[in-house]
């Protein structure tokens, strides 16, 4: 089983320090992902349908809905990983170069060289999440905020990344939009796809097709991806017991929910609970 090491929320996403040896199936997030080497082997981490090498060398650039997933190999020791997760609206309010972090061109390469200044930041970035005693909120948004600027690089041009009649930056056929919108109300709670077709007019193979087409995922991923953003928001409060928690997202038991987790995030909900941290404070 995965172990997560340290894990801290805030208005910027999250960013977790991850021992890795436990696959993830095929998933998504509707934010940006950027993903470090700390330790361990160098792994084969898939984007979309190719699989990429992650050493201390490099690190990975996910964008935001962009499928991804890792296959654990036998006998593998395992591998310590720092993930970012970068909240749209943060991004967007701290620098105009990331107006468009939604976008699933962001990030123009899925494998960048760790070095120069990027290096530095990193360095910086690991020494926060190994401090127990932790930082300042503003020293960690200014760090995160340089580093991204790093990996963006210069501006890109607007007609580039065009967010025109978007949903979440991606230009969605309007039938697609209705079934995202009809998706997210049922809150995680995986709709009937045959019924979801007929609701926007489609097809069931056109509407898979359509969906497949403008998202980069199927319908099932990408409403995996949506029960996984409510899940971890549920699981990181510390109000609601993890069985009521996994009642409210539709699963039948809270070992099923557990299983769903543990799949997508290669811990379990009481590993994350345990692990996370929020932070609060002033704003870079």
């Amino acid at each position: 089983m995965s172990e997560p090491l340290r894990i801290i929320h805030g208005p910027f996403g999250r960013v977790a320090l991850l021992m890795l040896d436990k696959s993830m199936v095929l998933h998504a997030h509707r934010v940006s992902h950027v993903i470090f080497k700390e330790g361990g082997p160098d792994i084969q981490f898939g984007i979309r349908n190719r699989e990429h090498v992650l050493s201390d060398r490099n690190v990975l650039l996910v964008n935001a809905w962009e499928p991804h997933f890792y296959e654990h190999r036998p006998q593998s020791e395992p591998t310590v990983l720092l993930a970012l997760y970068l909240e749209p609206d943060w991004l967007r309010e701290v620098d105009r170069r990331f107006a468009y972090s939604i976008h699933p061109r962001f990030f123009s390469r899925p494998s960048v060289a760790l070095q120069g200044k990027l290096g530095r930041l990193h360095t910086d970035l690991l020494d926060i999440l190994t401090d127990r005693e932790g930082q300042s909120l503003q020293a960690l948004q200014g760090l995160i905020a340089d580093m991204t600027g790093e990996l963006v690089g210069v501006l890109p041009q607007r007609n580039e990344l065009s967010a025109a009649g978007s949903v979440g930056g991606i230009a969605y056929d309007i039938r697609i939009r209705r079934a995202i919108e009809a998706m997210k109300e049922v809150r995680g709670i995986a709709p009937d796809f045959d019924d979801l077709a007929q609701t926007v007019g489609l097809s069931r193979p056109h509407f898979f097709h359509l969906f497949r087409k403008q998202t980069g995922m199927t319908p099932a991923t990408f409403g995996s991806m949506l029960r996984m953003d409510l899940s971890i928001q549920s699981v990181s409060q510390q109000e609601m017991a993890l069985q009521d928690v996994a009642l409210n997202l539709g699963f039948d038991s809270p070992g099923s929910f557990t299983r769903f987790f543990a799949r997508q995030r290669g811990v379990t909900p009481s590993q994350y609970r345990h692990n996370v941290q929020f932070v609060s404070g002033a704003a870079r």
